[in-house]
């Protein structure tokens, strides 16, 4: 009778375990490497070089914060759109397309006036037609958000003409006069309120610049 022969077990040592630890260990290691390679690639493209100058780097980054730092314009009227617009829906504010397309057709009367048509008109003050009627359709609400006073009173009308006298027309009739008084009054009364309105919508605001 043969003897049973007895198959040897496979022993499982605790080398192989830590070999198998150090062996995961490795690839996370090494997936973490990828994605940070990825990442530098990324903020590479986005802040590399922009430019050489005798082979002196100018990084994009650097070129961001100085153009930053030299043209604020559009980003405060882009912060100053945001914050009207944000308010307008706030108090349930609207404005009817109708109203912008006459205030854009004043402006365009008025440089048709100079010689100039519209698109040139912004055209050379770096706009489009679409920003010049947000721009638009932000001032009508803060027109309606600001309350203006009330008309100038008849008193305020004649310090306005006595102040004013060497600037008004010398032809002019005076009732001319006295309306060329009232709407100069009127839009002073109405941006002195808008300044003020936006002013402490603005102070109000959380604003983070980065």
């Amino acid at each position: 009778m043969k003897a049973k022969i007895k198959k040897p077990t496979k022993k499982v040592t605790k080398e192989v375990v830590i070999v198998k630890k150090i062996s995961k260990v490795a690839k996370l290691h090494l997936l973490g490497v990828v994605i940070l390679l990825a990442l530098i690639g990324g903020c590479f493209y986005k802040f590399g070089v922009v430019a050489t100058v005798n082979g002196k780097p100018i990084y994009r980054l650097a070129y961001l914060m100085e153009l930053q730092k030299s043209d604020t314009t559009v980003l405060n009227s882009m912060v100053q759109d945001s914050l009207i617009l944000g308010e307008a829906k706030n108090k349930g504010i609207t404005i009817e397309q109708t109203s912008v397309d006459d205030s854009v057709k004043t402006i365009e009367d008025q440089v048709k006036a100079q010689g100039m048509t519209l698109e040139d008109a912004l055209k050379s003050e770096g706009m489009t037609r679409d920003q010049l009627e947000k721009q638009i359709r932000a001032q009508l609400i803060a027109e309606k958000l600001a309350s203006p006073s009330a008309d100038p009173t008849q008193a305020e009308i004649d310090d306005y003409l006595k102040t004013n006298k060497d600037y008004l027309s010398t032809t002019a009739t005076k009732e001319e006069l006295q309306e060329t008084a009232k709407k100069a009054l009127k839009s002073q009364a109405e941006n002195t309120a808008i300044n003020t309105w936006y002013s402490n919508l603005k102070a109000a605001a959380k604003i983070i610049y980065k």
